[in-house]
């Protein structure tokens, strides 16, 4: 098979074997014209001598393109969190240049195949270029790709007597997105240039090499770009996808970096593949792999392919423009982390190897794609086009408002921004067998962005069978899984949307929804007692707290009640007249229009059934005070993500605290102090039996401590004891050592059943998840679980499984479903199923006048499970309602 592609690659290049041989001058030797500034000229070192800033990137990418104007542009997409300017250059040939406008509006048009017949669709393939789009430094301690994007752009501009950079610009439109993360890439700059010495030091644990908490890797909220790429939380993430989706790349690298002891990787991909990937993509993986392994051999670098990085879970950043119809690629550079690196078989790689190997990688895949420019503009559109006419599997995604309105609003934005089309349907409207009593939105599978579609949307993405069964296998032999990332991802169930797939086309129409579009409110009439705001979802609960800041005097029901012939829910809040500013009418307007809320107005305080606002059942909400552990000890994506997820989504500012400072921190100014995962030495030694002791004091005098994920371990440890769970092992592993001293008492194995017993580990924890969506069930005599009344589904990770609790002893607020329903989307090991079913996923305990809370799963993760946001609210908002607290 790969002969015959790079046969095929070859006749399409108009050139025999031994021609490929014979023209393959190598870009290294080109000679360039000196109008162009080279790096030196412009910054005072040549490319991959030094580690250049980020600023120093966009710069030299500007001046480049002042410069040559005729021949690249560049375009702003974003701002950073930290205010640092995102740009994208585009370089073609003059020609090209001169009528970009109109290479775009053709791309546009080929990007959506439904309204062009068969010869207007091959004039356009005839014309335009192959759009190879370049991205570099998602993550921003990965830094020889930066470096590496300012010299293949010199290169292309510069380069006179390279026939590789000729051939490119004759066919291809190069972009080159330069620096995908420059907060990240900032922060590993100064940890960098504060530590370097006289000379690169290449010895592994030098500081210049040993990052502080967080490292570069992330952007200012913590966050893994490079798992944000279909939620898009980000404003680096957002203004990406916005640009790709203005160029529709047929060919798109994501450079990157991996540990310093390994050479080169690129596709072909590893097992598994999403299945919703076409034989042109995979075939076109090999082609360009084929030409990188060519150019590779030509300069005498390693590499390797297929072992890992699979081509499975969508929010990467090869994955992303696959699922647009694409053929994208992941590139992993080994990394100096530095200026030097010595290597375990004691060889040296230096930056300078890293910035070059990704540069040539960067023009062997353009000048694949230029040679192949007909094959990968035609794939693109065909599989546009296939997926705009497929009839595997549903036809359509129906998405109801009726559980969780706010969500539903927002998930269909999410949906608008990855280019996928969407439209609202009214109320009362029924298709595929649902009414939606409350309307919601329709999404056609058949449309141009199907294959991203279908593999959001639907409920499963299934892994291959044989797959499967050799992990199990590598499993029975004690050895570990291959499964890189989640196996489950399905939107509808990580936003707790109620989602209806159709067998066929639904004849429906509605109207269009645009990402930017306002959440629609419903605002009440005033009425004489004042209003009410039902407890329904995570929208209500930002209404709440805008208003709680705002001053509004506010309670929140502990059990439902019933008003003028209207039944309103645990934890829906009441807003008397008499005690609110003067302003409340406009208030509430303004707040509920801004972020899309509901609200009723009340004549009266009388209840028909239930408790009256002056029952001991009402509580009175405080606008939360929040504050949360941070720096070392604390893992980094879990702080970043819930501060982003409080402070971004829903408004409510966090103060971080350094976990070494909880042991003597005055928390009393708090009503919150949050807890995320741990890493590296965890709470245990950064805050130890002492901070401990602080922070039940805390609890004790009324604050909620909030434990996420991991960090209950630290609550439940036997030495610390602020909540009774306990963590699980393995069930029926064996349990105790192998003896005392050098001697043991004597065995015979008689069998191979009994080999394998003497071989089962002692005191195992479970098999660790790779990742998949659980259903977890509601307490509703709970006030934490308000709003969840059918449940909702949580992403599991690793091995934490926690004891049942006693009702004597803690509230199990959300506990994981039973094993018949367990399972929501994804895979998860037979054993653990068993295991885990029945078991906690939110806990609380009252403690003094506080309370202690753990999420034995962070529900914060990635942001991309809206679904549990109102959970979270329920403990940063109606938990400080609660408290006994002297105020």
């Amino acid at each position: 098979m790969l002969i015959r592609l790079f046969s095929a690659f070859c006749v399409s290049a108009g050139l025999s074997f031994a021609a490929v041989a014979q023209t393959a001058q190598t870009p290294l030797e080109a000679r360039y014209d000196p109008a162009i500034p080279d790096l030196t000229t412009a910054l005072g070192h040549d490319f991959g001598e030094e580690v250049t800033p980020p600023e120093d990137a966009v710069s030299y990418i500007r001046l480049l393109a002042e410069t040559a104007p005729q021949r690249m542009r560049v375009y702003d997409y974003a701002t950073s969190w930290q205010g640092r300017e995102l740009v994208y250059a585009v370089i073609g040939n003059e020609e090209v240049m001169s009528r970009l406008e109109d290479v775009q509006a053709d791309l546009q048009a080929l990007a959506d195949p439904r309204n062009l017949s068969t010869a207007d669709r091959n004039v356009l393939i005839d014309r335009v270029p192959v759009v190879v789009w370049l991205a570099h430094g998602v993550h921003g301690d990965e830094i020889s790709p930066v470096d590496a994007a300012l010299r293949t752009a010199y290169h292309l501009l510069a380069a006179q007597n390279d026939p590789v950079a000729d051939t490119i610009l004759e066919n291809a439109l190069v972009i080159i997105d330069p620096t995908q993360n420059p907060d990240g890439r900032n922060r590993f700059v100064n940890s960098f240039e504060n530590t370097r010495g006289i000379e690169p030091d290449g010895y592994r644990w030098s500081a210049e090499h040993d990052q502080p908490w967080p490292g570069g890797r992330v952007n200012h909220y913590l966050f893994d770009l490079n798992r944000d790429w279909f939620i898009q939380a980000h404003p680096e993430t957002r203004g990406r996808t916005a640009a790709m989706r203005q160029w529709s790349p047929m060919v798109a690298v994501d450079l990157h970096e991996m540990g310093g002891d390994l050479p080169f990787f690129f596709p072909p991909v590893a097992d598994p593949v999403n299945p919703v990937l076409t034989e042109r993509q995979l075939e076109g993986q090999d082609v360009i792999g084929l030409n990188n392994a060519r150019w590779f051999d030509i300069i005498g670098e390693d590499y390797f392919t297929r072992e890992i990085f699979d081509a499975f879970y969508p929010g990467y950043g090869d994955m992303w423009p696959m699922l647009q119809g694409g053929v994208a690629f992941t590139y992993e550079q080994g990394s100096a982390r530095g200026l030097a690196w010595t290597r375990r078989d004691g060889s040296d790689l230096t930056y300078a190897d890293g910035v070059r190997n990704n540069f040539i990688a960067s023009l062997s895949t353009a000048e694949a794609a230029a040679l192949n420019r007909e094959r990968f503009v035609r794939a693109f559109v065909e599989n546009r086009a296939d997926a705009s006419g497929n009839n595997d599997g549903p036809a359509a995604i129906v998405l109801s408002r009726g559980n969780n309105r706010w969500g539903a609003e927002y998930l269909a934005r999410v949906i608008a921004r990855n280019g996928i089309e969407i439209s609202r349907l009214d109320a009362g409207v029924s298709l595929c067998g649902t009414t939606l009593d409350d309307g919601g939105f329709l999404v056609q599978l058949n449309q141009p962005a199907g294959l991203l579609a279908r593999t959001l949307l639907e409920t499963e993405t299934p892994l291959p069978e044989d797959f499967l069964a050799e992990q199990e296998a590598r499993r029975d032999r004690g050895l570990g899984h291959e499964l890189y990332d989640v196996t489950a991802w399905s939107l509808p169930i990580m936003f707790n949307v109620y989602a209806t797939e159709c067998n066929s086309r639904p004849n429906v129409t509605g109207e269009s929804v645009g990402a930017d579009d306002p959440i629609p409110s419903q605002v009440g009439n005033s009425a004489a007692f004042g209003y009410v705001i039902p407890w329904t979802d995570a929208g209500q609960a930002q209404f709440v707290a805008r208003l709680a800041e705002e001053g509004v005097p506010l309670r929140t029901a502990g059990s439902a009640f019933t008003i003028e012939g209207t039944t309103y829910p645990a934890g829906s809040v009441v807003i008397p007249r008499r005690r609110a500013p003067a302003n409340l009418d406009s208030l509430m307007r303004l707040h509920a229009r801004t972020i899309g809320a509901v609200y009723a107005g009340l004549e009266t305080s009388w209840t028909d059934s239930g408790p009256n606002w002056g029952s001991s059942q009402f509580a009175t909400i405080v606008a939360p005070r929040i504050a949360m552990a941070w720096g070392e000890g604390t893992d980094a994506n879990s702080a970043g993500g819930v501060r982003y997820v409080l402070e971004q989504r829903y408004g409510l500012p966090v103060s971080v605290i350094r976990a070494s400072r909880l042991s003597f921190a005055d928390l009393s100014q708090f009503d919150v102090l949050i807890l995320p995962e741990q890493r590296g030495r965890g709470y245990s030694r950064e805050i130890g039996e002492s901070g401990a002791q602080n922070l039940s004091r805390f609890a004790q005098g009324g604050g909620t401590l909030i434990a996420l994920g991991d960090a209950t371990r630290f609550v439940a440890d036997s030495d610390i004891n602020l909540l009774p769970v306990r963590r699980e092992m393995a069930a029926g592993t064996p349990t105790g050592g192998s003896g005392e001293g050098d001697s043991v008492a004597g065995s015979v194995i008689g069998d191979e059943d009994a080999l394998a017993q003497a071989l089962e580990p002692r005191n195992a924890r479970p098999d660790s998840s790779p990742g998949a969506l659980l259903n977890v069930t509601a307490n509703a005599d709970s006030f934490l679980s308000a709003g969840y009344t059918d449940g909702a589904a949580a992403m599991v990770t690793g091995s934490d499984i926690y004891t049942a609790v006693p009702l004597d002893e803690a509230d199990t607020v959300l506990r994981f479903a039973g094993p018949d329903e367990l399972v929501a989307s994804g895979h998860l090991w037979e054993e653990n199923q068993a295991q885990i079913a029945f078991k906690p996923f939110l806990v609380s305990r009252r403690s003094g006048a506080g309370f202690v809370i753990a999420f034995t799963q962070d529900p914060t993760a990635r942001a991309y499970q809206a679904g549990l946001d109102l959970a979270l609210l329920n403990a940063v908002i109606l938990a400080p309602a609660r408290s006994t607290r002297l105020r």
